[in-house]
C-alpha cells in the first residue's frame, strides 16, 4: 500500500526535471550528513526536494531555496506503528505538536477509545482530522468495538460497519486483534472481521500467544504484534514470520527487555512503537527519539536502532513511498546533531520545515 494519493502527471514532470538538475529544486538541504541505512556510511551530499518529495542526493543541487544544515546528520523521517492519540490526552492537531518536533514524521494510530465511545462517528473525526494535519497520521479500523462484553460501551462495531471506511487514503488496515481468544475459537465476528480484510494489514495483540496457538493466530493474516515482552516471546514470533513492534510507553515498557533483538540481522523484522505516551513523558524525555537513544545507550547497533525507527517500520506496514532518504521517496527527513544521543536539530514533514508556522494554516475540524 503506497503512502500518498495519485500524482498527476504535471507533478511527475517536475520531479523528474529537478531529479535531473534541469531545474532548481524548489528546496535543498545543503551541508548535512546523510546515513545511509543499507551500508551505514555518513556521506555528505546535497538533499533535493520537490514539493513533498525528495528527489536528489548524491549530488550538487541548485535550490530556489536553500536550507544550511552544516553539522547536522540526515535521517529519515521516524514512524510510531502504534499508538492511541486518545491516551495522549489531546485531540490529534495538537498530538501533532507534540511529537514533530521530535522527529515522527507519521504515526500509526487505532482509535478505539473514541471508538468505544462515538462508533463510527469517532473513526470519522479521526480520519478528517487525518486530512487536515502535517504529520502523515494513518488509521488502523478499530477491530474490538466494544473491547469486552464485560462492560458497557457507546457502540458496537461489526464487520459491516468497518469496511465503508476501508479505502480512505488515510487507513492501512484492521487494528490490534484484541481479541486473540476469539480467533483461536473461530468465533464468526471474529472471522467476518479477517474474512473482509484478509488483503489488508491486520494489526495484532498477542501477549503470551505461543505454540500451536500463535501458528493458528498467524494463520489469520495478522502479521504484527506489540505485545511481546521478553526475549524469548520475540524470537519464536520472529521465527514464525510476525513482525515485532517494539514497544515504549508511558505505562508499558518492553524496550530494555527486547534491545537485544535490534541487530542489521533482525532490524527488517523490527519497528517502534509507544502505544502510547502522555504530554509530560513527551516533554520530559521525548517521544520515538527517546526510544533511540535508549536503545543506543545500552548497547543496540545504530544503523538497525534508526532502520527499526523509519526504514523497517514503513516496509512492515506497506509505506513504501517512505523511511528511507532517496529520491522518490516523501521528504520526511530529521535533521540530528548526533546519532547516538539523537538530538533532533530541525525536521522537515512532507517537504516542510516544522516550525510553529506549519501549524498556523491548518483547516479547523468540527468536533464531536
Amino acid at each position: 500500500m503506497e503512502g500518498s494519493a495519485m500524482t498527476d502527471a504535471a507533478t511527475l514532470a517536475r520531479r523528474i526535471a529537478q531529479g535531473r538538475g534541469d531545474e532548481p529544486a524548489d528546496l535543498v538541504i545543503r551541508g548535512a550528513k546523510l546515513l545511509d541505512l543499507v551500508s551505514g556510511n555518513l556521506v555528505e551530499t546535497d538533499i533535493a526536494l520537490c514539493g513533498d518529495s525528495i528527489v536528489g542526493t548524491y549530488g550538487h543541487y541548485e535550490g530556489k531555496v536553500v536550507f544550511d544544515a552544516k553539522g547536522l546528520i540526515a535521517v529519515p523521517g521516524f514512524i510510531d506503528t502504534h499508538l492511541h492519540v486518545e491516551s495522549s490526552l489531546v485531540t490529534p492537531l495538537e498530538f501533532e505538536r507534540c511529537v514533530l518536533p521530535h522527529g515522527v514524521t507519521t504515526a500509526i494510530c487505532d482509535p478505539h477509545e473514541i471508538a468505544n465511545v462515538l462508533g463510527a462517528e469517532g473513526i470519522r473525526y479521526f480520519l478528517a482530522c487525518a486530512q487536515a494535519m502535517r504529520m502523515d497520521l494513518r488509521v488502523q479500523l478499530s477491530s474490538c468495538v466494544p473491547a469486552t462484553h464485560l462492560e458497557t460501551a457507546g457502540a458496537v462495531l461489526e464487520a459491516g460497519d468497518l469496511t465503508p471506511f476501508m479505502n480512505h487514503p488515510k487507513v492501512i488496515g484492521l487494528a490490534e486483534f484484541m481479541n486473540f481468544p476469539g480467533v483461536l475459537h473461530r468465533d464468526p465476528g471474529c472471522l467476518a472481521k479477517l474474512a473482509a480484510f484478509a488483503e489488508r494489514h491486520i494489526d495484532g495483540h498477542a501477549p503470551l500467544v505461543r505454540g500451536m496457538d500463535l501458528n493458528g493466530y498467524l494463520s489469520a493474516g495478522i502479521r504484527t504484534d506489540h505485545e511481546t515482552t521478553t526475549l524469548d516471546e520475540a524470537r519464536e514470533k520472529l521465527a514464525k514470520g510476525m513482525a515485532i513492534l517494539i514497544r515504549e510507553g508511558s505505562v508499558s515498557k518492553d524496550l530494555h527487555a527486547l534491545i537485544p533483538l535490534i541487530t542489521r540481522d533482525a532490524s527488517p523484522f523490527l519497528a517502534f512503537c509507544t502505544d502510547d505516551r502522555n504530554p509530560l513523558d513527551i516533554a520530559e524525555e521525548g517521544h520515538l527519539d527517546f526510544m533511540i537513544r535508549t536503545a543506543i545507550a545500552h548497547g543496540a547497533d545504530i544503523l538497525a536502532t534508526y532502520r527499526t525507527a523509519s526504514l523497517s517500520a514503513a516496509r512492515n506496514f506497506g509505506l513504501f513511498d517512505r523511511g528511507f532518504i532517496g529520491a522518490g521517496k516523501r521528504a520526511d527527513i530529521v535533521l540530528v546533531e548526533d546519532l547516538a544521543a539523537c538530538r533532533v536539530a530541525r525536521v522537515f514533514a512532507g517537504g516542510r520545515l516544522v516550525e510553529e508556522a506549519l501549524f498556523s494554516d491548518r483547516r479547523a475540524v468540527a468536533p464531536v
